[in-house]
């Protein structure tokens, strides 16, 4: 009697195994980037589809990639629009003139937001989050020596 116990045990072990694996959230197979679009509508086609898919990584992948922000904005945004919050479209992006971009800088800088000050300079000139904080603390050394 104790072999079968034994045996209906391993069994019921193996059996739990195989379903947690098939259960796992990760059993879709997700690619490891988004594809590039074209587009702004493209672009937005495949946020709809990938959000659609449950593939909320990839969308925020992309998300960022078309509107240019952080990491938090686009989860919230991506979120938001999976959840039936917002809809599957991206913000209008509003594009400054230089001088508009630099004032926008120099403000933030002024008001001690150098978060915004950084995001700001990032989206004007196209550079890493590194660049823009080394740029954004030379501008704000700048203004602290004016006075």
């Amino acid at each position: 009697m104790s072999s079968s116990f034994l045996v209906l045990l391993v069994i019921a072990v193996f059996m739990g195994a195989l379903i947690g694996l098939w259960l796992r959230p990760s059993h879709r197979e997700q690619p490891s980037e988004p594809p590039m679009h074209r587009s702004p509508e493209e672009g937005r086609k495949s946020l709809a589809e990938l959000i659609q898919a449950g593939q909320t990584i990839n969308a925020i992948k992309l998300y960022r990639e078309l509107y240019g922000v952080g990491l938090k904005e686009a989860k919230d945004a991506v979120e938001a629009m999976r959840d039936g919050r917002a809809p599957m479209a991206l913000p209008e992006r509003r594009e400054l003139s230089d001088s508009d971009a630099d004032d926008a800088i120099a403000r933030a800088i002024r008001d001690n937001d150098l978060i915004q000050a950084i995001k700001l300079y990032r989206a004007q000139h196209g550079v890493g989050l590194k660049e823009a904080k080394d740029a954004v603390e030379a501008m704000r050394a700048n203004v602290l020596r004016r006075g």
